[in-house]
């Protein structure tokens, strides 16, 4: 069968790996230069498989509105004249029910934990990615540390409701994350640090050097051919099904397609009348040269408090977060640079200069409830959407390409079926 993907971000290439393993004549098309040009470039490289909290919750939600008073908080937004936005914000409060949001972070949780179990599959599978070392892979988990006894508090709370999975976790006091992590001494010495959640499971990697590898992968082993530099102007369909895609290099027909693009190109989906409730959320990173003993544990770190994860990969620091909600715009803001160089120097003492490190922003695709949506489009009965994974991309993509690959080829996914949930009601006619 072919099976054309549309886009080259972590989740299309995935997608595109276990289509073409399974047998399939893939095509992957994006408009970039190369494969993972979009917000899998230079994001925070933490796989989060223990993260099971949804964005959209009661705790969240009341840390995002005070947030927005600060006048160096960890949020912006500006977009106060898209309907759009609106409507997105006020299906994120919905979803921010604690029933609702304790549903869909134990269906976050199944997806993690897949992935979690494909990545070391794929690890002993394919020799080329040499055991994680071509993309700075560390399995040796995440801290969650705190600044404050309130928020630990809250979130040793928040892992009550999950004591039924078997996630794995160890509350910190100080002076244990110390042992864990010994370069969050200075925040200790300043008295800002009072415990952290450790979850041994969770690890780290360069989401580009993966997707690179994994491409070069598809293409020498699998035969799937990568189409870089074509823009996609629309999407064409006889409302029963699709047949084919418009590119700037004329069109491309296949048996079926897998939408796997991010935010931005939404507008797509929308010209065939499907609405994924998607809204682009900004996020920020710097890439800092490491020169001084940081992190040599190569454990990552989380600061809840502040919403910034650390990650080292190779010989470079990762720093990554901040909400942003501007809508479509790409252009990147200074105050949301500066906030991370800012947290980073009160939490770290190691000194860097213009020259040590790169900025870099991207539009990460969220729902309102924070569940992707992988599956078929039942009124368009070749189409098949693999995308709106907000900020766990990275830590989603092995679970949610296989699945769509699955999905494909008619396999029964009883674990999964809360997936199908999610599209009701996308497609208008």
């Amino acid at each position: 069968m072919k099976v054309i993907v549309l886009g080259a971000g972590v989740i299309g290439v995935t997608t595109a790996y276990y289509l073409a393993k399974d047998g399939h004549e893939v095509i992957v098309i994006d408009q970039a230069p190369s494969s993972a040009n979009g917000c899998s470039f230079a994001n925070g490289g933490q796989l989060s498989y223990s993260h099971i909290d949804s964005w959209s919750n009661k705790s969240f939600l009341t840390e995002m509105f005070f947030g927005l008073f600060k006048p160096n908080s960890f949020i912006t937004l500006n977009d106060f004249s898209n309907k759009n936005f609106y409507r997105w914000i006020y299906q994120f409060i919905k979803n921010s029910n604690p029933k609702i949001a304790i549903k869909n972070s134990l269906n976050l949780y199944k997806l993690s934990s897949l992935s979690s179990n494909l990545m070391e599959k794929i690890l002993k599978e394919e020799p080329e990615i040499d055991n994680g070392k071509s993309f700075d892979y560390h399995r040796n988990g995440i801290l969650h540390f705190y600044r404050h006894q309130k928020s630990f508090n809250n979130a040793i709370d928040s892992l009550e409701y999950f004591k039924k999975t078997n996630l794995s976790f160890e509350i910190l006091n100080a002076d244990q994350c110390i042992k864990k992590e010994p370069s969050l001494e200075k925040i200790l010495f300043n008295k800002k640090l009072v415990g952290g959640i450790y979850f041994p499971n969770d690890a780290s990697g360069d989401c580009y050097k993966f997707i690179s590898k994994l491409e070069k992968i598809c293409r020498e082993k699998y035969s799937v051919k990568f189409i870089f530099n074509c823009e996609i102007k629309n999407i064409l369909t006889n409302y029963k099904k699709i047949t084919g895609i418009n590119t700037e290099n004329g069109v491309f027909v296949a048996d079926k397609y897998v939408y796997a693009l991010g935010a931005i190109s939404d507008k797509l989906l929308k010209g065939i009348k499907i609405n994924t409730s998607i809204y682009p959320v900004k996020g920020y990173s710097l890439s800092i040269k490491s020169t001084g003993k940081i992190m040599e544990s190569n454990i990552a770190l989380t600061d809840n408090e502040n919403k910034i994860v650390y990650s080292k990969l190779g010989d470079i620091l990762r720093i990554a977060g901040t909400i942003e909600m501007s809508g479509n715009s790409l252009s990147s803001q200074q105050k949301n640079l500066k906030f991370l160089h800012k947290i980073f120097n009160k939490t770290f003492d190691i000194d860097y200069k213009k020259n040590d490190y790169n900025e870099w922003c991207g539009s990460r695709p969220f729902r309102s409830n924070s569940m992707p949506l992988i599956g078929r489009i039942a009124e368009l009965d070749n189409l098949y959407l693999n995308t709106g994974h907000g900020s766990l991309g990275w830590t989603n993509s092995l679970s949610s390409a296989k699945i769509i690959s699955e999905i494909i080829n008619h396999k029964t996914l009883d674990d999964f079926k809360f997936l199908q949930d999610e599209f009701i009601q996308i497609y208008n006619h």
